[in-house]
């Protein structure tokens, strides 16, 4: 396994260029937006190769190159930056080489990628009730995108370089309570016009609609600016897939990923 320098990252971007699920994870980091690593069979004429970001990381080209599928696995099991990953991998051929060659040691899991229907989102109505006493909603900037990081959400760190970086590329909104971010909505991948979304809400502060309200803030400016979300989430968290559908998402497939953890 062969790791490619960022000047040379595009020498893999044609087996990512027509992924059917997830595209902004490897090619912001392609693209030099997003933070990460790429790792190839060969330094010249890839046939297979790895993006890594930071946790979330992704498979292309052929499986047909065993030495280099056993030597993925094994890197990524070593955990490098990160006490998880997520990995996805295309074409499904994948499939069958990395459920042999990881066996037990991760967890392979179902996610549902969802597509945005603008039509949808428009028609939808809107029955928000005023925001609660002591809550403000705010755009995130790079200073609380800064307290995202230290505090509110520290797995954010894995998305994006630097605070700075987010606000250049990236977009969210937030709600603070007594100066302090409960609910957040931000760019987590960004790459050609797609902005993929994480969103949470602290322990305390939910159930008053406020992962609504930041989302639907994140999905109006991206209308507004000719921008697409995107959200994902696993099979099994029923409320973030209702969510999603609330805010004019649809189901468009459901694939295997590979989750490790580390002990």
């Amino acid at each position: 396994m062969l790791e490619l320098k960022p000047s040379e990252f595009h020498r893999v971007a044609p087996l990512f260029a027509s992924l059917p699920y997830g595209p902004s994870i490897p090619n912001s980091v392609i693209a030099g937006i997003g933070h990460g690593r790429v790792f190839a069979n060969d330094l010249v004429r890839p046939t297979a190769a790895l993006v890594y970001n930071n946790g979330a990381c992704t498979l292309a080209g052929s499986a047909n190159d065993r030495v280099f599928v056993q030597r993925a696995c094994q890197w990524l099991l070593e955990f490098h930056g990160s006490d998880y990953f997520i990995l996805y991998a295309f074409p499904q051929a994948w499939e069958a080489a990395l459920d042999s060659t990881f066996g037990n040691s991760v967890r392979k899991r179902r996610r549902l990628d969802f597509d945005f229907d603008r039509a949808r989102f428009a028609g939808i109505e809107r029955r928000e009730n005023p925001m609660p006493t002591g809550y403000e909603l705010r755009r995130i900037d790079e200073p609380l995108m800064q307290q995202i990081r230290d505090v509110a959400n520290p797995y954010s760190r894995s998305y994006w370089r630097s605070a700075a970086d987010f606000e250049q590329h990236g977009l969210g909104f937030c709600v603070l309570h007594q100066d302090a971010i409960v609910s957040m909505c931000y760019t987590a991948f960004a790459w050609n016009g797609h902005h993929d979304i994480d969103i949470l809400t602290a322990d305390g502060h939910r159930g008053q609609g406020l992962g609504t309200r930041v989302a639907r803030a994140f999905i109006d400016h991206c209308v507004q600016h000719g921008l697409t979300p995107n959200w994902d989430c696993w099979s099994d968290n029923q409320r973030s897939a209702e969510l999603a559908r609330q805010l004019g998402f649809e189901v468009r497939v459901e694939v295997s990923t590979y989750h490790g953890v580390q002990s």
